[in-house]
């Protein structure tokens, strides 16, 4: 029986997070539809089910471990636009909106970091 590292709970644990979210883009599209056209993206619809499938397939590959150089990289290019394009907390007026997107940005920079040492120990 193999020993089981913390690397493979993290790698599991991260990887079921992606996947788990990239459903929920598949399941709450429209809700996800209308915060991305709020946000000034392009062809929303498209956007929420190509960041869906990004999601799912990244941490498909963290879970099995097989093409992670691949899923880290269209991972990390998602988050990455997340926070370019969609968490753009210096825009929002109200303090709710801006206290509630920082917070988005700031996740999803721990979690670009954590792709970052994930990769590099690859």
């Amino acid at each position: 029986m193999p020993d089981i590292t913390m690397k493979d709970i993290l790698l599991l644990v991260l990887g079921v997070f992606f996947v788990l979210n990239g459903i929920n883009h598949l399941i709450n599209t429209h809700v996800y539809k209308k915060y991305a056209a709020k946000r000034g993206l392009i062809h929303p619809a498209f956007m929420v089910r190509a960041s869906a499938i990004v999601l799912i397939l990244g941490g498909a590959s963290l879970i099995l471990r097989e093409w992670m150089q691949w899923g880290i990289a269209a991972l990390a290019v998602f988050l990455v636009l997340a926070c370019v394009l969609v968490h753009r907390f210096w825009e929002e007026e109200d303090r709710d909106s801006r206290l509630s997107e920082g917070m988005h940005l700031a996740k999803n920079l721990l979690i670009l970091t954590e792709l970052a040492y994930i990769y590099s120990s690859l």
